[in-house]
């Protein structure tokens, strides 16, 4: 039997999407990237089935996408406190799913 995570990755049905963007990330891009997996390795410790599905280069910054909520909120938060800037979120289908974005 597959676990949810899995089965969400298997179908590329993310719960958490995550955008990151403006002239801070290129920059700052190994340094940022570096945070949010030390996030993924801290939540999966006390989560396992929160996961990072995909990091994307997009246009304008990256989107990562997640296997879960809380991951996908604890890294807008840690980028936030970290390197400050315009940090939002919003729940979608009855809190089943998340869109954070982060800007600097």
């Amino acid at each position: 039997m597959t676990c949810p995570a899995c089965r969400r990755i298997a179908d590329n049905f993310p719960a958490g999407s995550i955008e990151i963007k403006g002239q801070f990330f290129p920059e700052h891009r190994h340094e940022v990237l570096s945070l949010i997996r030390n996030i993924e390795k801290l939540e999966n410790g006390e989560r396992p089935l929160e996961r990072i599905i995909s990091i994307e280069d997009q246009e304008h910054g990256i989107v990562l996408t997640t296997t879960g909520i809380h991951i996908a909120r604890r890294i807008g938060e840690a980028l936030s406190r970290s390197y400050k800037g315009h940090f939002s979120f919003k729940y979608l289908d009855a809190q089943k799913s998340i869109r954070v974005q982060w800007e600097r």
